[in-house]
């Protein structure tokens, strides 16, 4: 009885762990991992249950053969799965918003953030290619002359090196709930986000948002400022076809 309440208890913290590792930023998530897994590894030892764990790789040995066997299904139920959701494939697609000083794009596949500076301070420079102080440098110049800019920056930040590079004493750093934006979105501008050829009709329009918003909603670990631009997008496409 105690062995099904050890394996229970288990199962349980092992959910909740999986849980909170996947609302990290994705460029933290294997550290974490490695973390708690030396650390399991070394409770094992200093218990003296570490057999334990070539017992249970060794029982699961053949149930990874399967499931390896199966793994070139994979993207053929994945299509299966699309066409009975009425979904498009979104392999290739790409989101873009635009400020006055940045061009970001989004992958619809991997949720990875891209960009480049446009203008101003370290024009025709790749975000990817810049240190951490050179974006912070960027962010600080942004914090004078555009705040789009800036929460935009703020958000590929967030996304590419965590929380840890704001400063709580800094009072330009403004917490999540501060990432809305007053800027008027265009017809072109709304189709760009969604990732969406102009004209594109109300069904994709609720599609992509709807796969979009599932990628970047902050309750997710995604972006904020980001999230808002995209149910504007789709409100101000999905308001013209109302007309």
């Amino acid at each position: 009885m105690a062995r099904i309440i050890l394996i229970i208890a288990a199962v349980i913290l092992a959910l909740l762990l999986y849980r909170w590792i996947k609302h990290q930023p994705a460029n933290k998530r294997w550290q974490y991992m490695m973390i708690i897994v030396g650390v399991a590894l070394l409770g094992l030892v200093a218990t003296g249950k570490l057999h334990w764990l070539f017992a249970l790789a060794g029982a699961l040995i053949p149930a990874l053969q399967r499931i390896i066997s199966l793994v070139a299904y994979l993207p053929m139920l994945q299509r299966m799965m699309n066409s009975f959701r009425g979904n498009k494939p979104s392999s290739g697609q790409t989101s873009q918003v635009d400020t006055e000083y940045l061009q970001m794009e989004l992958d619809h596949d991997s949720g990875k953030l891209s960009g480049m500076v446009k203008s101003g301070l370290l024009s025709g420079r790749n975000l990817d290619d810049l240190s951490i102080d050179e974006l912070l440098q960027l962010r600080d110049y942004y914090n004078q002359s555009d705040e789009d800019s800036r929460l935009l920056l703020e958000n590929y930040l967030d996304c590419t090196h965590g929380t840890n590079w704001r400063s709580e004493n800094d009072s330009s750093s403004h917490s999540n709930n501060s990432t809305s934006s007053h800027t008027r979105l265009s017809e072109q501008e709304a189709y760009a986000i969604l990732g969406l050829e102009p004209g594109a009709d109300k069904k994709a329009i609720i599609t992509a948002h709807k796969r979009l918003i599932q990628k970047l909603h902050p309750d997710r670990g995604g972006s904020s400022y980001l999230a808002i631009k995209i149910n504007r997008a789709k409100d101000l496409l999905i308001n013209q076809h109302s007309d």
